[in-house]
């Protein structure tokens, strides 16, 4: 009887260690547009720039498509660089974090589709 106790016990020892449910990961897409971060825009970076803001059909110093994605897919407002005068909005974290690093590298190589 006393064995029996004994390993009853331990199974609700055992049992009550069990490891907790894990919390979900953190949503990689946030809710709220991120603060651009502000870099400063070269004469040919604003030349680029404006080129880029005219693919949408609207210029207004916002840069609506994509231009990690080549201006390829809409930007979201969630993903901003600011450079210049111009709000660039990207569409995933990948692409804004590639313009991040070096903006004026990215910018000038941009190819524009015509």
């Amino acid at each position: 009887m006393r064995s029996t106790l004994w390993i009853a016990c331990c199974l609700l020892l055992f049992a009550a260690c069990k490891k907790s449910e894990t919390t979900p990961p953190e949503r990689i897409v946030p809710d709220q547009p991120e603060t651009p971060v502000a870099i400063p825009a070269t004469p040919e970076m604003t030349a680029q720039l404006a080129k880029a803001d005219a693919k949408d059909g609207a210029v207004d110093k916002v840069v609506h498509r994509c231009a990690g994605c080549n201006l390829g897919m809409d930007g979201k407002a969630l993903f901003p660089l600011a450079v210049g005068e111009y709000t660039m909005h990207f569409c995933k974290p990948k692409c804004l974090e590639l313009f991040r690093k070096d903006a004026q590298k990215e910018l000038l190589a941009l190819k524009i589709p015509d």
